[in-house]
C-alpha cells in the first residue's frame, strides 16, 4: 500500500486478484476508484458465487452503503485488474466532498443508478412470481380435474357391478381382463 493521500484519505494501490473487502465484514470505509476494474460478488468463492457488477469508471464509488448505514459489507469486492483507490472513512468524508464535488456528485449518481436497478429487478422478479403462481394455480386445477375423472371412473366401475355377481368376483375378473382400475 502507498502512503499517498487525497484530501486526508489514503490512496491505495491493489494488485489484480486482491480482495478489497469481504462480504459480511464490518464496514468502516468506502472507496472511490481512480483506475482499474473491481468486481462485486455475492458469496465469493462458494458454489453460489454470483457476480453483481464490474466497476471500471474512474470516480465510481464502492462500498459506500455500509459506510453510511454502518451495516456489514453486503458483497465482496475483488480487483479484476491492478487498481488505484481512494479509501475514505466517515471522519474524512466531509474533506473529500469539499475537495472533490464532481466525484461526490458521481457517488450520488451511482447510488441512484443502483437503486433504480434494484427496483427494476424487483419488478422483474415480481412478474416472474406472479406468472409462476398463475401456472401453479392452473396445475392445481388440472390436478383436481384429473382426480375428479379418476373418481368418476372408479364410481362408474363400482356402480356398474351386476347385482347377481359378488363384488369380489367382479373386481377380480375385471382386473384380470381389463387391468387395474387406474
Amino acid at each position: 500500500m502507498s502512503t499517498t493521500h487525497d484530501a486526508g484519505n489514503p490512496l491505495i494501490e491493489v494488485r489484480e486478484g486482491t480482495v478489497i473487502f469481504q462480504q459480511g465484514t464490518p464496514c468502516t470505509t468506502m472507496f472511490v476508484l481512480r483506475s482499474g476494474t473491481v468486481a462485486l460478488y455475492l458469496n465469493h468463492h462458494t458454489p453460489q458465487q454470483f457476480e453483481l457488477v464490474q466497476i471500471s469508471k474512474p470516480g465510481a464509488s464502492i462500498g459506500e452503503m455500509g459506510l453510511f448505514e454502518e451495516y456489514p459489507r453486503s458483497s465482496t469486492a475483488v480487483a479484476v485488474t491492478d487498481c488505484t483507490l481512494v479509501e475514505i472513512d466517515k471522519e474524512n468524508f466531509p474533506a473529500f466532498i469539499a475537495a472533490h464535488p464532481e466525484e461526490t456528485q458521481q457517488i450520488i449518481l451511482d447510488l441512484a443508478h443502483r437503486f433504480r436497478t434494484a427496483i427494476e429487478e424487483v419488478r422483474s422478479s415480481h412478474s416472474i412470481i406472479v406468472e409462476c403462481l398463475s401456472m401453479l394455480k392452473e396445475a392445481q386445477l388440472s390436478k383436481k380435474e384429473s382426480l375428479k375423472d379418476r373418481i368418476r371412473k372408479i364410481s362408474d366401475y363400482l356402480l356398474d357391478i351386476p347385482e347377481d355377481v359378488p363384488p369380489e368376483l367382479y373386481l377380480s375378473f375385471n382386473s384380470r381382463f381389463h387391468g387395474t382400475m387406474f
